[in-house]
């Protein structure tokens, strides 16, 4: 059994992970692939040095990898294996593209509550992802 867990540091994300863990404990050949997504920045849109391009770059990557690092010491000993992906770009889109490429058995992913006004203006995550993943989505709360 695969999971594919999208891990951001928020508490959602956190409960998407702890269950996540949950359902894998002692299944033989499980693992877990967390993604974390980073913002994509484009040099077009970017105006200044390239030398402040690349440190923000760097910056929300260095970010990124720390909370992918968390989120697996999170997990604890025994664990099953863990695979970490740091993708950069809208954070929706990019999970659908790594379970794509991942095929797992469950995409799962906190559910951060905007609100109505707020996810119907902007969207949210987990609704990008019930929408246009095909597979198995649990959404936590």
């Amino acid at each position: 059994m695969k999971l594919l867990v999208a891990v951001d540091g928020s508490p959602p994300s956190g409960r998407a992970l702890e269950l996540a863990a949950r359902l894998v404990q002692g299944r033989q050949g499980a693992r877990l692939v967390l993604v974390h997504c980073v913002p994509g920045m484009s040099g077009d849109l970017f105006v200044g040095p390239d030398a402040v391009y690349r440190y923000l770059e760097e910056s929300s990557e260095r970010l990124g990898r720390s909370i992918l690092d968390a989120a697996t010491r999170r997990l604890g000993e025994p664990r099953p294996p863990v695979e970490t992906v740091l993708r950069r770009g809208e954070p929706g889109r990019e999970i659908v593209a790594e379970a794509e490429r991942q095929r797992p058995d469950l995409v799962v992913v906190g559910r951060r509550g905007l609100g109505r006004v707020t996810s119907a203006l902007l969207g949210s995550v987990s609704g990008y992802v019930l929408e246009h993943w095909r597979g198995a989505v649990l959404v936590v709360h």
